[in-house]
């Protein structure tokens, strides 16, 4: 029995669905899903093998040696499992404020007036805003939309990390003024009225990598048959979700109480692509805010340039080890490629 971990977010999908449709079980395997709340408690529990394999923040197999130093275990990954899917979203009482300093609503003018307002308000409470894990495509993406508008984010306001899921209640309660977070919780802030979507991420940073199907080496090392078949299921659980017409069932099955325990119809229009901004106003297609693996193209392969890049933007607010590159393992990528060829 293969334990898998994932946290409550849209783009666990290819997990979920691997389960319920019998990818797993094609492959030999038997997988029990386990969900968690936090990312740091996901990859505490991969490390001290408490379970065997995670769908993990594409930055965190790059940076394990930043984050704990003293750990001596490895994170590899051998399939990205998703590209982009997350926004950034401001309390609906920072929106209003903002709107004193911009008549436009395009994610340039809002972190524009972002910059303005913290000029003109040096004075009043700190703007606090969240991502969730210090080393993570929030956090990187987050950072980017603020220094685009010439906002310092070490100096200028205040970056903390939050689980996903307690997001929208910390937004609700008045704890944080905004987020940068993975799907549903951006759309939910905007259906119940408590945020603003200001900008969906793949506006910023197009085919950014997500999510990686990610192992020790240690247990690689140990279950390299179980690691491939794994790769194998969920590359094709990907690629089912690939197709747009499969994404409706897709919304039913997260949304069931034991996975997601959200409503459908907020799942089907975040992974079919479509974003409501604000409440009360029109519903818009932002094609490729989630993107899947596919066998047919390059989403899924986790190569040394992919890692560099997501590496190379870790190091504008930390010390990186550049050779972690090499836990990205194309090699493992096409292996499950020639794999799945033998099996059609």
């Amino acid at each position: 029995m293969i334990k898998l971990l994932y946290l409550r977010l849209t783009d666990s999908a290819p997990l979920i669905v691997a389960q319920e449709k019998g990818y797993f079980h094609r492959f030999g395997l038997e997988v029990q899903l386990q969900r968690e709340t936090s990312w740091a408690t996901l990859r505490d529990k991969l490390i001290a093998r408490k379970a065997d394999a995670a769908a993990m923040l594409a930055p965190m197999p790059l940076t394990l040696s930043q984050a704990l130093p003293g750990c001596k275990e490895r994170f590899i990954s051998g399939l990205i499992l998703s590209c982009n899917g997350n926004a950034i979203t401001l309390s609906e009482d920072l929106y209003q404020r903002l709107h004193h300093y911009t008549s436009q609503a395009t994610q340039l003018d809002i972190a524009s007036a972002l910059k303005t307002y913290l000029q003109k308000n040096t004075g009043a409470a700190p703007i606090r805003l969240a991502t969730v894990y210090p080393f993570s495509s929030h956090t990187l993406q987050l950072r980017h939309w603020l220094q685009a508008a010439g906002i310092n984010p070490d100096q200028d306001l205040q970056l903390i990390v939050l689980p996903p899921e307690q997001m929208l209640e910390n937004l609700h309660r008045g704890v944080i003024d905004g987020y940068c977070v993975g799907e549903p919780w951006n759309s939910l802030a905007a259906y119940k009225g408590t945020g603003v979507i200001a900008t969906a991420c793949n506006a910023l940073l197009p085919a950014m990598p997500e999510k990686v199907l990610a192992v020790t080496q240690s247990w690689h090392e140990a279950n390299p048959a179980s690691h491939l078949a794994l790769r194998a299921a969920l590359l094709q659980a990907c690629s089912w979700l690939s197709a747009r017409e499969n994404r409706h069932e897709a919304a039913g099955i997260l949304s069931q109480r034991h996975y997601m325990d959200l409503p459908k119809s907020v799942l089907q229009g975040s992974l079919n692509d479509q974003i409501l901004y604000r409440r009360n106003t029109d519903i818009i297609a932002n094609p490729g805010w989630h993107l899947f693996a596919h066998t047919d193209n390059d989403n899924g392969h986790p190569n040394e340039a992919k890692a560099q890049q997501l590496i190379k933007m870790c190091s504008d607010f930390s010390e990186t080890d550049s050779a972690n590159n090499q836990n990205f393992r194309s090699d493992l990528y096409h292996q499950t490629l020639d794999y799945l060829c033998t099996k059609k």
